[in-house]
């Protein structure tokens, strides 16, 4: 990838009335990341375009009827979906907080800042130029909901996805135009869905965005992500904002109707042991560092943590120099049965690893549209319907993967058909695999035979100092005598130690 060294200079500490928007609530494109694949469908009024650019891959289409209605009006939806702040505000943005963890680039976001601008602002840090920095924009313009009484900002949230959509809005310079369409709002929106995908819908559109005035404001659809660098000189924290990467659109592809679907691809972040780090099948580099149990291509939001850990010194990238790992990396489901989880969305795979010489047992396996229900994030917005009595017999599914994983130390496992060795049940449907599964052998004994004798021990200490409390404050009592003789606490002794046992008070 070609790093843009281009930077932004950000200095800590600014108030929320920022110059360009006013925050409630709390980029050079790298066009030649894009390998383009063009293939243009023409059966009937549908045409497609695909774009691959690394970290999400794109497609264009017309009257595929993605959009989703979320105004109260149309939709018969409450009017809770109306959001006050934005709707008649201009240069403004509001947090909203997520119901699920949205990744973003591959990173997890839980919190994302819609704006009266036509883009959701994905930064960690606010600042005046959100604009230029980690956005999704299904069209940034200088949009002003407060021009007209129909203008309105709404937002739908639920377990799997997010929507937030622009309608009857205005171009502020645009508003008292008499040239043309220039006058006529735009309605459009954006969908954020739990497994990472973002769809850009539009329903009127006067006039190509490409036309739409942009001396007060950057007009851009698409996607953008930056990492931070902290500095310290001459008594002032700076903060650089470094750009690794953009998606851009064509404006002038985007009229009525229009849609756009960013699906993200996997990304090195998403493997959960340096081993599955390393064979995992993505477009990037992966190395596993050691030092923060993280897997990275060394590029990415959390940047500044892989170059302050010193991670480009000291990364893995062979399994062979593969640090000894456990199963800490899976949080137990009963910590204290030391019983373990995996939940593998469908076509996704990973690797479970002992600690030592440990070997695998697996205790059950299931792979269904049921489990979907737990893992909302596995759901494609697309397939999200269909009966759940959808699965494979669970028992074929554990024999499978205990004929493959037992006894050993690490296992691949992989949530697909073919690895289960049968024939896809409901392919028109998305599943889960979710393995539950334990580690036992001479770690594991070890680890127990030593807490066995910590505990002992401590049990030991823990009683010889309460006794030695007690027979201190309780002097005249057989313990207390008993230190009192032999314990020399005292600095002159009162018993005589001749075998008279007669005492000298």
């Amino acid at each position: 990838m070609i790093f843009c060294i281009l930077s932004l200079l950000i200095i800590t500490g600014h108030t929320f009335n920022i110059d360009d928007y006013t925050i409630v609530g709390s980029i050079q494109e790298d066009k030649n990341v894009a390998i383009a694949k063009r293939d243009t469908d023409t059966e009937g009024n549908v045409i497609v375009e695909e774009d691959d650019h690394q970290y999400y891959t794109s497609k264009i289409s017309t009257n595929k009827n993605g959009w989703i209605e979320i105004d109260p009006e149309r939709s018969g939806r409450d009017k809770d979906v109306i959001h006050i702040g934005l709707s008649k505000k201009f240069r403004y943005a509001y947090t909203v907080k997520l119901p699920f963890k949205f990744r973003y680039y591959g990173y997890p976001l839980e919190t994302v800042m819609p704006t009266t601008g036509g883009f959701v602002y994905v930064g960690d840090l606010v600042h005046r130029r959100l604009t230029e920095t980690q956005y999704i924009a299904p069209l940034m313009a200088e949009f002003n909901p407060s021009l007209s009484e129909d203008s309105y900002v709404y937002y739908y949230l639920d377990e799997q996805k997010a929507i937030f959509q622009w309608e009857k809005v205005h171009i502020n310079s645009d508003f008292n135009a008499t040239h043309l369409d220039y006058n006529k709002p735009f309605t459009f929106q954006v969908q954020l869905y739990a497994n990472g995908d973002i769809f850009f819908a539009y329903k009127d559109v006067p006039y190509s965005p490409a036309d739409i005035n942009d001396r007060t404001h950057y007009v851009k659809i698409g996607l953008a992500d930056a990492y931070y660098q902290v500095e310290s000189k001459y008594g002032v924290t700076i903060t650089y904002i470094h750009h690794y990467h953009a998606v851009s659109i064509d404006l002038d592809k985007i009229t009525n109707n229009t849609e756009v679907e960013l699906n993200a691809n996997p990304t090195c972040m998403e493997a959960i042991s340096c081993k599955a780090c390393l064979t995992q099948n993505v477009k990037f580099n992966c190395s596993f560092c050691p030092n923060l149990n993280e897997c990275s291509d060394g590029m990415g939001r959390w940047r500044h943590k892989w170059i302050g850990a010193k991670c480009e010194d000291n990364d893995v990238e062979e399994v062979g120099s593969c640090p000894s790992e456990s199963e800490k990396s899976l949080p137990p489901i009963h910590p204290t049965k030391g019983d373990y989880e995996v939940q593998l969305c469908q076509e996704s795979s990973t690797t479970i690893i002992c600690a030592g010489t440990d070997t695998l047992e697996i205790k059950s396996a299931s792979f269904s549209r049921t489990n979907t229900l737990r893992t909302p994030s596995c759901l494609d917005k697309s397939d999200n319907k269909g009966s759940l009595s959808c699965k494979y017999p669970d028992e074929s599914v554990s024999d499978v993967i205990s004929t493959s994983c037992n006894g050993k130390s690490s296992c691949s496992l992989q949530a697909t058909a073919k690895f289960l060795n049968t024939i896809d049940q409901c392919p028109s449907f998305d599943k889960t695999l979710i393995v539950n599964y334990k580690c036992y052998g001479n770690t594991t004994g070890k680890k127990i035979l030593i807490a066995f004798f910590l505990i002992v021990t401590i049990g030991i200490l823990c009683g010889v100092l309460a006794w030695v409390i007690y027979a201190y404050r309780n002097p005249t009592t057989r313990s207390g005598l008993f230190l009192i003789k032999y314990g020399r606490f005292w600095k002159s002794n009162p018993y005589k130690d001749d075998g008279t046992n007669e005492s000298g008070i």
